[in-house]
């Protein structure tokens, strides 16, 4: 049954024995010991939701990492900063700043890191799941577990599953958590690694092998009227009585399209209805019932299918309760709150005027005269200062890594951050965090959100 509520973990310590600890309730039983006698911070960040963990790591601490029996969960790692050798079975691997690392479930693990320390995003996922995926996929049961080759990924799958960890991990941080779009996107990551990277089953991989077409075109039907009630292909292929691969390579065939795509059109063709309708009592509730939210990537694809702004169709509904947006015309005031919930859920990628245009439905000369009027700064002004305003909460109330808070909130390099923030309170993200005591603190809430999330 699904949990709807994630569990939310916060640590930070420079004692090995509570890293290893923490280390063991998220990932795996293990032996954990520093390089040197200095003790050194170590923070970990993230949500846990239905097998699936999502954490911002950062070790300034050298250590050596062992973990001789199996575990239940693979592990997948982004490089942010520093490096790591990883050793398992007779393989060997270096992992550097941009590699992406499969570390599977079974055999012995060990992992070395440079003197720096290891700072990473990691990806926990259930190997009950990835096995249980790989055995629909292939449409044959009771397969071995899945053992990934110990290398990094190729560039471009690389640049694939660190662009879906992005959006897992924003979709966790949601309230409600978009559940189908969660499961849907876990299905694209799922097969992006066990299709795309090097593994014990790739010879049952057939990429010739296509469904009839009478089922991939009711798969197409079924992907089109209710993209939220299949919440992935292999729901589609059971339901049809055949392997996700084939049906997969049948859609291309038929649509020449993958499923991604199709539901994907699908989810903006019905919240484009939904917001015309007013299905929902609020703007918010009805971009969350089709997995979106109001960021600056979402606010421009649905500029480009619709030529208008989610929030104009909104408006012309007759059953609208709220009004996300109240700029009509260059002279009517902009919504505060719209907008910095639109930033806040952007902060991580980048937010410049057009999309800002988008949002209020105005021109570039009306939206930089209206936010002048109005908020006395340049949009470009009031996005920084958003940023910074969210990196200064984090630094705060939080033990996130400032690496992690800068990546974050928008900010490409931690010194970028520190730099900002220097500029514009007067002193350093330390000197922040200190003067609150927010450092020192593990934490594990089930369901509990930061009040700006």
């Amino acid at each position: 049954m699904s949990d709807p509520l994630p569990r939310t973990h916060r640590f930070h310590s420079d004692d090995p024995d509570e890293v290893s600890d923490f280390i063991g309730t998220i990932y795996a039983d293990n032996q954990f010991t520093a390089q040197h006698a200095v003790r050194r911070d170590v923070s970990m960040t993230g949500h846990e939701w239905n097998g699936v963990g999502i954490y911002d790591v950062d070790y300034l601490m050298p250590f050596h990492f062992r973990s001789n029996d199996a575990r239940p969960n693979h592990l997948f790692l982004s490089c942010r900063r520093g490096h790591a050798q990883y050793e398992s079975d007779g393989a060997d691997a270096g992992c550097a700043v941009g590699d992406v690392m499969p570390v599977s479930s079974t055999g012995r693990s060990l992992c070395t890191t440079g003197p720096d320390g290891f700072g990473h995003l990691s990806v926990i996922i259930d190997a009950e799941r990835i096995n249980g995926f790989l055995a629909r996929w292939v449409g044959r049961p009771g397969l071995a577990p899945v053992e990934f080759a110990l290398t990094p990924a190729a560039p471009e799958l690389r640049a694939q599953w660190n662009a879906a960890a992005g959006c897992l991990r924003r979709m966790i941080r949601m309230s409600p958590i978009p559940d189908a779009a969660v499961d849907a996107l876990l299905e694209h990551m799922l097969k992006l690694m066990v299709t795309g990277h090097a593994n014990n089953h790739g010879a049952l991989f057939d990429p010739d092998r296509c469904a009839p077409e009478h089922q991939a075109r009711v798969a197409i039907r079924m992907l089109e009227e209710a993209p939220l009630r299949w919440k992935t292909l292999g729901a589609v292929a059971h339901v049809l009585g055949c392997a996700t691969e084939a049906l997969e390579h049948g859609i291309r065939r038929v649509a020449g399209k993958s499923s991604a795509d199709l539901r994907n059109e699908a989810r903006f063709r019905h919240v484009n209805r939904a917001l015309a309708r007013g299905d929902k009592p609020d703007f918010d509730a009805t971009l969350h019932a089709y997995g979106f939210a109001i960021t600056a990537r979402f606010v421009r694809e649905y500029h480009r299918r619709f030529g208008e702004p989610p929030g104009a169709t909104y408006r012309r509904n007759p059953n609208a309760a709220d009004q996300p947006l109240t700029a009509d015309t260059a002279a009517a005031p902009l919504c505060a709150q719209t907008i910095n919930r639109f930033i806040d859920a952007s902060l991580e990628s980048r937010i410049d005027t057009a999309d800002l245009c988008r949002l209020v439905g105005m021109s570039e000369r009306a939206t930089i005269d209206a936010f002048r009027t109005q908020f006395s700064r340049t949009p470009a002004q009031y996005v920084i200062e958003r940023r910074l305003e969210r990196a200064r909460w984090l630094l705060e109330h939080t033990t996130d890594s400032i690496l992690s808070i800068a990546l974050d909130c928008g900010f490409s390099t931690q010194s970028y951050l520190s730099t900002a923030i220097r500029r514009h309170f007067g002193v350093t993200p330390r000197a922040l965090r200190m003067r609150t005591g927010s450092a020192g603190r593990i934490e594990t809430d089930h369901g509990q959100r930061d009040p700006e999330e």
